[in-house]
């Protein structure tokens, strides 16, 4: 039994790293695999020993929405919430149990070379995909400040159902960690998974993901590396060349950003709305109503109908009738449900995950981390699916190398 279980553990971590390219019910079912192996192996090796208070704090953000669920007289429509949440409490708890020799540097780096790989899957698909049902001439067509493209993959794709920008979030790690081996193993066929994933970010026109991308990329440039001076600067050249010719060639790119100076002062007024002024909507609407209910919060269950009632009294608009806006920012999720009490809490958490990250001097942990929390200022990141497996699997990932080989390999 338990070498059958430890044959089974690099399969099915190396299964879980293709998340993206899977249904939310099939990488939910590879988590509950693991979690039953990882039973097995303990109970088969007899090692009984459960997780520290290090790996505890790590799941505070599941107590923060199961306690103020507890306390509300509508329990049952707190499942959803909670389900969301769940990936904070098994992750943390059971990968933490999974023996130290599946998070070495070579597991780590074969786990985030298949994560590439899925990631490159899905690029090229998404691109084949668009010429395949659209007509070419379509492609340089933009309308309301968006591209033809990204409409196809936003509304009309439904081969995978990971949103674009979780989507371009994963893409900065990959493209850090592919930069990383051109920079110092020479590895230059890693250049073609950063001109990919540059290309479909921009083609995406996920504008915070791209910047996050583009200072990644430079900021590796200028301060990483053990190449020579003059590949470095051959290589900033071609960096900064693509990076231009993306910027004045992409449909959109230009419009996307200008919306963010036209916009930001416009309320939504009928039919004249956009991504920019709707979610400065939703800010103004999150503020107010975490400032009426300021120590405990609305409560998990109530937040999208206290949004809804919010934006119908402010914005003589329809913009949120057509589809549910939540905070778009999961600072003001947590603050805005359980109010500043549960707030402070996910303070202390972040304050132990960052502090961790720091101590630990791995740069691909910094990239990942810092990443996916600017992310979280302008999406429920850690509210969906793909957002929350992905932070809490990397993070475990990245903490558990750390504290089993306390190297700085990967940096």
């Amino acid at each position: 039994m338990k070498n059958l279980t430890l044959k089974l553990f690099p399969v099915l971590l190396s299964l879980l790293f293709i998340f993206p390219l899977l249904k939310e019910s099939i990488s939910s079912f590879i988590i509950i695999l693991i979690c039953i192996n990882t039973i097995c192996y303990k109970i088969a090796s007899k090692e009984y020993s459960f997780i520290d208070y290090k790996t505890a704090l790590l799941t505070i953000p599941f107590w923060i929405i199961l306690v103020n669920s507890v306390f509300v007289n509508t329990f049952g429509k707190s499942i959803t919430p909670l389900r969301h949440a769940l990936f904070f409490l098994i992750i943390p708890v059971f990968f933490s149990l999974i023996p130290k020799q599946f998070f070495t540097l070579e597991k780590i780096n074969s786990y985030l070379t298949i994560l590439k790989k899925t990631c490159l899957l899905i690029a090229v698909i998404y691109i084949f995909s668009f010429f395949i049902n659209r007509p070419s001439s379509e492609f340089f067509v933009v309308f309301q400040n968006v591209s033809s493209f990204r409409n196809y993959i936003y509304y009309d794709f439904t081969l995978f159902t990971i949103h674009p920008t979780y989507y371009t979030t994963i893409l900065i790690l990959c493209a850090a960690h592919s930069f990383n081996r051109v920079l110092n193993d020479k590895k230059y066929i890693e250049l073609l998974y950063i001109l990919f994933f540059l290309l479909i970010s921009f083609l995406l026109l996920t504008r915070l993901t791209i910047i996050l991308f583009v200072l990644v990329l430079i900021g590796m440039l200028l301060f990483r590396g053990k190449i020579e001076t003059k590949q470095r600067v051959v290589l900033t050249a071609i960096t900064i060349g693509l990076i231009t010719a993306l910027s004045l060639l992409t449909p959109g790119i230009k419009t996307r950003f200008i919306e963010l100076y036209n916009s930001y002062n416009k309320p939504p007024v009928n039919v004249s709305y956009d991504s920019t002024n709707i979610r400065k909507a939703i800010l103004d609407c999150s503020i107010t109503i975490s400032k009426e209910n300021f120590l405990y919060g609305i409560g998990f269950e109530n937040l999208q109908a206290k949004l809804n009632e919010c934006y119908g009294e402010h914005y003589d608009s329809s913009f949120y009738k057509s589809q549910n806006y939540l905070t778009h920012n999961y600072y003001f999720y947590i603050l805005v449900s359980s109010g500043i009490i549960g707030f402070l809490f996910y303070i202390c958490y972040l304050i132990f995950v960052i502090q961790t990250c720091l101590k630990t001097n791995v740069f691909l942990f910094k990239i990942f981390l810092f990443s996916t929390l600017i992310v979280c200022l302008i999406e429920d990141y850690l509210y969906r699916h793909y957002g929350v497996l992905y932070f809490n699997l990397l993070l475990i990932c990245f903490i558990q190398y750390h504290k089993n080989y306390n190297s700085n390999k990967l940096t």
